[in-house]
């Protein structure tokens, strides 16, 4: 069977989920450690997007392959979700004792739209809002001092961590790579990355708008 035959099957989709999805928890890790230097103040995290910016069409082609990913994820996604209803017409509840389901897992839908939004929400608001200057910090204090989009910011980034609460392990056993025992291990961490990621970026909104960005 072709790549694109392989792709069409529930068993490719799962596979492709898996493999976008852990980039997606990839990039995240990346992109708080760079934001990390927020804390660091204004010179730090300006040298940071500088050396960011001094990549040039390797920063455009990363963001491109990002752009494609996000796509294939939420599409691949959004018909997974529309065949597994298609096969399952009828309404029907399992429960966490018969079926496995946990709020993650059965939430993923609408965690993964909570996430899609939150991003745009962030790109409007960081990477394409107007600035005075070269460095986007003021625009971050700027931000983070209205109320209503620290709260915004909190709720996206615990959809993000819903989602990858369940994600991260459930992509390793889409790719058959969670082996025999595994899954344990791999919900571990799950659960980790996801507090790791809830925490980080969570903590950044709050500060900044406790301490106005000093």
């Amino acid at each position: 069977m072709d790549f694109i035959g392989r792709i069409e099957t529930p068993v490719g989709k799962k596979m492709l989920m898996g493999i976008t999805g852990l980039g997606f928890c990839g990039f995240l890790l990346v992109h708080l450690a760079g934001n990390f230097t927020l804390f660091q103040g204004s010179e730090a995290f300006g040298a940071y997007t500088a050396k960011l910016h001094s990549l040039g069409i390797l920063l455009k082609l990363s963001e491109f392959i990002l752009l494609v990913m996000a796509a294939l994820h939420v599409l691949t996604g959004v018909v997974l979700a529309l065949e597994n209803r298609a096969a399952r017409p009828e309404k029907y509840q399992m429960t966490a004792r018969h079926g496995g389901r946990t709020l993650a897992s059965s939430s993923m839908i609408y965690t993964g739209l909570l996430t899609l939004a939150f991003i745009t929400l962030h790109l409007i608001g960081f990477k394409f809002a107007p600035s005075s200057g070269p460095s986007r910090y003021p625009v971050v204090v700027a931000t983070f001092a209205h109320f209503e989009y620290v709260g915004a910011y909190l709720l996206g980034v615990i959809a993000i961590a819903f989602h990858v609460s369940h994600g991260f392990w459930s992509a390793f056993q889409s790719l058959g790579a969670n082996g025999e025992g595994g899954t344990p291990f791999l919900r571990r961490c799950a659960l980790g990355l996801a507090l790791g990621v809830g925490v980080g970026f969570g903590s950044m909104p709050v500060i900044f708008f406790l301490f106005q960005g000093r």
